[in-house]
């Protein structure tokens, strides 16, 4: 190779012989919904209904069964382990429309959905009125057909303190399960978002730490690219979660007070002695707590920042 580079007169350096270094693991490749050129579907009317949507993306309505449905979501939704993307509407929202202030009142839906089933996520959209009616059961009736452990949402203009209002009564427990809240339309007139007064410190703690604000160089682009930049950051958030999960679970590997999680190292005598401690600042929760404040890198974008 050296040879041939210098008899046609280019040269080639020791840096360019070395393989390339291998890929992150954890990085995920954002991908394009593929659509005809000549494919004019985004540019019919806006869909009347949750059953006008389903049939236009070949989606099903859900809960499975219904008399009246209150959400539409993708085939996979009660096979798709690894991710979920819940789409809550702006309030007031027709049936089958997702972000009200986007496209003239249509919605957006038809293209979030394109690119939700492109990039692996199930995805689902619920019905407004059906969550004004009854937050918490109206999303407890859809999501717990799903086993994704990881929830991410898209929330229309307006819409983020119906994500309170939903997770108030659910256990702290189970916060851990919903990552990331984003309002990509949102003006930053609207921020910070009106969380009701009442909440649970709990999870007060948790929204600080999973709502992003949408950067405000989005408020300046076409909605359609806007979508892409939406999927980038999922991708990017959900790449930076699974790195902090490997450095927890690595964490297990050397503790030396606690049992690491599954393993029974420790005898019966030291869990005796270590049955009155605290802990809520034991071994275990320090190292837990330490993941948990760095969740953010230093690059990524943090909440309340844009």
């Amino acid at each position: 190779m050296r040879c041939l580079s210098g008899l046609c007169g280019g040269s080639i350096d020791d840096a360019a012989l070395k393989p390339p270094p291998p890929a992150d693991p954890t990085s995920r490749q954002v991908v394009k919904p593929i659509q005809r050129v000549d494919d004019e579907e985004d540019e019919k009317p806006s869909v009347s209904s949750l059953p006008s949507l389903a049939e236009r993306l070949n989606l099903t309505l859900a809960p499975p069964g219904a008399v009246e449905p209150i959400a539409v979501s993708t085939g996979d939704l009660p096979r798709n382990v690894n991710r979920l993307l819940v789409l809550l509407p702006s309030p007031g929202a027709p049936p089958g429309a997702w972000d009200t202030s986007v496209r003239g009142g249509d919605g957006f839906a038809v293209p979030i959905f394109r690119w939700a089933e492109a990039n692996g996520f199930a995805a689902c959209l619920f019905s407004s009125a059906a969550l004004e009616a009854d937050p918490t059961e109206t999303w407890d009736r859809v999501l717990r057909g799903s086993p994704a452990g990881s929830v991410l949402v898209l929330a229309a203009a307006g819409s983020l303190p119906m994500l309170a209002r939903i997770l108030k009564p659910v256990h702290p427990l189970l916060y851990s399960r919903f990552r990331l809240a984003l309002a990509p339309f949102e003006g930053a007139a609207a921020w910070p978002p009106a969380w009701p007064a009442d909440l649970p410190m709990e999870l007060v703690t948790h929204l600080a730490g999973a709502v992003l604000r949408a950067p405000a160089s989005w408020a300046a682009e076409e909605p359609r690219s806007v979508v892409q930049s939406v999927f980038e950051l999922l991708a990017s958030r959900e790449g930076r979660l699974q790195r902090l999960e490997e450095k927890k679970y690595a964490g297990f590997q050397t503790l030396k007070e606690n049992d690491m999680p599954g393993m029974k190292r420790l005898g019966v005598e030291d869990r005796i002695k270590r049955l009155d401690r605290d802990r809520g600042n034991d071994e275990l929760a320090r190292l837990l707590g330490q993941h948990e404040h760095d969740k953010f890198d230093d690059d990524e974008l943090e909440p309340g920042v844009d």
